[in-house]
């Protein structure tokens, strides 16, 4: 049977469109910005690798907030091998 997964990417990006201005600026300080506004390009960075399920939500949320650009990078692209891979890499470095 499938799980239904939410990456944290989309309750992190919901903080920063949802939020009042002021609790959202205390984590996610936006650049050159009219307080009342929401922002109209996100660049969302994951040093250590994004993964295909936080890239079809960022085009989700491409699609269906008007107004607003999300961009998604990161240092590689992860599928579930690579990112095993990686983590048994980490866990054996702090061994």
């Amino acid at each position: 049977m499938y799980t239904q997964h939410t990456p944290l990417l989309e309750r992190t990006l919901e903080v920063i469109l949802k939020t009042k201005t002021k609790e959202r600026d205390q984590y996610y300080p936006l650049i050159e910005s009219n307080p009342r506004d929401r922002p109209q390009d996100v660049i969302i960075f994951f040093v250590g690798g994004a993964t295909y399920e936080e890239a079809k939500l960022v085009a989700q949320m491409n699609s269906t907030w008007q107004g607003v650009r999300f961009l998604l990078g990161g240092t590689t692209v992860h599928n579930s091998q690579s990112f095993l891979r990686e983590l048994a890499t980490t866990m054996s470095r702090l061994r």
